[in-house]
């Protein structure tokens, strides 16, 4: 602005800057020596760290296990955060299992067909028929709570059964 000799309206205009109290802000700032972002400027956005597979941390641990728990080394050499590592190699020091390092989150697949003993077969069909009905008694109620809300519609002032619980 101030070496081009450009107006405030051609700067505003050719920079896209929204507001004229902007640039002058902006210019004041510059003259006294203090054109930095302003603490706190803009919105940190966290980063979501990547997916990392069993065998992955296996290698990443063993990686930093080897390097003297240098764990600061060991997340820029694989793209992962310094306290995910950290987690890994304590999990690991702590029980000398590599089975700790394995994420155990979400349901656990049940084994279908010639797998299911006679027992496990009832079970599963007992739970199917159990899903089953309490899937039959919401329809029902549903059912029921329409018929309600549809005699209320009903201009009738001999009908008192809508106001019966």
């Amino acid at each position: 602005y101030q070496d081009n000799g450009l107006s405030r309206q051609e700067v505003l205009h050719k920079y896209n800057i929204r507001s004229n109290s902007q640039l002058t802000d902006w210019v004041i700032r510059y003259n006294s020596g203090k054109l930095l972002a302003p603490k706190g400027a803009g919105k940190r956005v966290r980063k979501m760290g990547r997916k990392v597979s069993y065998d992955e941390k296996i290698k990443i641990v063993q990686w930093a296990l080897d390097h003297d728990s240098d764990y600061q080394v060991t997340a820029k050499e694989f793209d992962v955060s310094y306290n995910r590592v950290y987690d890994w190699v304590r999990k690991y020091q702590a029980t000398g299992n590599w089975e700790v390092l394995k994420d155990r989150r979400g349901k656990k697949p049940r084994p279908k067909g010639d797998a299911l003993t006679r027992e496990e077969q009832l079970e599963e069909e007992n739970r199917q028929l159990k899903a089953k009905v309490r899937r039959l008694e919401v329809e029902r109620a549903f059912a029921k709570k329409l018929r309600e809300i549809r005699n209320w519609e009903v201009d009738d002032p001999q009908n008192t059964k809508r106001f019966r619980n």
